[in-house]
Formats: C-alpha cells, structure tokens, sequence
C-alpha cells in the first residue's frame, strides 16, 4: 500500500490549494505533523488550511496559530488533500465521509492502518511520531526548514515518545531530534510549555487523577463520567494525561483512563509498559493506536459498564 516519497512530492508540488486534516481530539503530534505542512506550504504560495473542530488548549496555543485553523472545508476549492497521524475514516471526525470520496488524497501515518487508505500513502509504524514522517516529505520537496517550522516539527516528536521515555523511542528519533535542533528548533519554548507549565485548572485536574486512582492487579484507572467532567468545567482534554500519568506507578503494566465527555459516550485512552501491548486491547473495543499508547470510544450504559468492558479484556 505504501508509495515511495517521491510520488507524494510531486503531487505536492502540482498542487495549488491544500487541505489537512488530522485525527479528533488532536494531540501535539498530530497538530504539530498538519501545522507544520500548513506552514510550508503557505510560504510556497499555495493556499493551505488545517480543518479541525477542536478547541485548542491553552498550552497548545501557546505553541500553535490557530489562525492556519479552519473549522468547515469546503471541498470544492481545493485539489489536494492531506491526513496526518490518522488510521481510521472514524477518526477523521465530521470531515471523514468527504475526504474519502476525493480522488486526489494522500494519507500520511505512523498508525497500523484500519482502513484509511489514500491514492498516495506513505505509512512508517516504526516512526515514534507522525511528525518524524512530515519531517521526511519537507526534505524531500527540498522546501527550506525554518526554525518555526522545525520547532513545530520537534513539538510532535516531544509530544508521542513522552520527552523520549516512552518505549516507542528508537534511534531515528535521536537523529530527528539532533537534526531539528540544527535547524533551530525553540526546545526550551516546546519543554516550557508542554512539560513544565500547569494552569489552576490542570492542578485541579491533577488533584482529581490522584484522588481517584483505582488498581486492579497489575492495570491502574481513573473514570470521569460527564456530570464530574462539567462541574469541573472541563472537558477530555484536561484528562487526556491521566493514563499516562498511571503508567508511571510502579508494578504497573496497564493503564486507562474513560471520559464520558458526552453523555453515553466513553473515550478510552491506554498505555502499557515495554512487553504488554495495548493496541490489543483497544482493537477488541473497534480503536487502534500503537503497543505502547492507543485508544477507543465505546457506548455503554454507564461510565462502571465500560470500565467492566476494558478490564475483562486487560485481564484475559
């Protein structure tokens, strides 16, 4: 299925008005991966927009402009369309349906694919970031890096391998690393605010985490349901830290966190230390994601029926 990068750069370069897309709830890699092509491309004279629906946080608009941000595409206008850290068609969001149906798309992974497929698809599961494959095209179209670019680029790398401590790190990471940095990348600015910097409302949420921890075995939880969520006035992505938070506890080898962020519906997010694999477990639950992180939305009756569904899979 994959094509080799010099096929996606010469559609690139034939194209004049390019749309991007990532996946819903977008994390630092997946902006960071859409932004940074938003970016380029826009100083090559083409007329390109990244399409989300998603509100910033505050930290990510520390980091990112939102006004290369657009909420309704209208399709028509362009003639190429680009998906980044994205497997799915569901993961797309409202934009999915349409995207599909566009004969000139190409689909940019580091995801096992489910079912995404572009006419053009560079897919690298070894890739400890998406942003480390955009890395690979901007080179490739020999457009020039500039320190903004490259420390957007490095924001998504920090983002998905955690500052380098999570188990999808390898070699090539490093090299990205070490090659974005030579390219300027802010790393003080990216560590400022994405690993060092908490808001009153983060704390409050951080104080809830701990305060609600529950261990099975050797998997730690954290669930809260939608009324919890609202009078916290907060919504998933205050809470999309928690299970990476509980990975950390020790004889820990699984954990989840559920979020009913809209009433009966539960966004479940994963995370496994090295030798247990949690793509597993959220495939059962129709998610994806990698070994290590990976996640899923079920319906359920309540926020105890969902945490039932996860914990019979971990524990079989």
């Amino acid at each position: 299925m994959n094509n080799n990068i010099k096929a996606i750069v010469k559609r690139i370069k034939k194209a004049k008005n390019i749309a991007v897309f990532t996946h819903i709830n977008p994390d630092f890699d997946a902006l960071s991966s859409a932004l940074s092509l938003v970016e380029v491309f826009n100083k090559r004279g083409k007329k390109s927009y990244l399409f989300s629906k998603d509100k910033l946080t505050d930290n990510q608009e520390s980091i990112y402009n939102k006004n290369l941000i657009n909420s309704k595409c209208n399709f028509e206008e362009y003639d190429l369309f680009i998906s980044v850290d994205v497997p799915t068609v569901a993961r797309l969001g409202d934009y999915g349906a349409d995207f599909i149906k566009q004969d000139n798309t190409i689909v940019l992974d580091h995801h096992e694919n489910n079912g995404l497929v572009g006419s053009l698809n560079y897919i690298d599961i070894k890739s400890s970031s998406c942003a480390e494959i955009v890395f690979k095209v901007l080179k490739s179209l020999k457009y020039k890096i500039t320190s903004d670019v490259a420390t957007l680029l490095y924001s998504g790398l920090a983002g998905d391998t955690n500052s380098f401590i999570n188990s999808n790190v390898n070699e090539e990471s490093f090299k990205a690393a070490l090659e974005l940095m030579k390219l300027g990348a802010d790393i003080n600015k990216i560590n400022e605010y994405q690993f060092k910097s908490k808001t009153k409302k983060e704390i409050e949420f951080i104080k809830y985490l701990w305060d609600n921890v529950n261990i099975v075995k050797n998997c730690a939880y954290c669930l809260i349901d939608y009324t919890t969520l609202k009078s916290m006035k907060g919504s998933k992505n205050d809470c999309d830290f928690y299970s990476t938070e509980l990975i950390k506890l020790r004889g820990v080898n699984y954990s989840f966190s559920i979020i009913e962020d809209k009433k009966g519906i539960f966004s479940i997010s994963l995370r496994s230390k090295s030798g247990y694999d949690v793509k597993k477990v959220a495939e059962k639950l129709n998610g994806g994601g990698h070994v290590c992180a990976a996640g899923a939305k079920i319906n359920a009756g309540d926020i105890q029926e969902a945490k039932n569904k996860v914990i019979s899979i971990i524990l079989k």
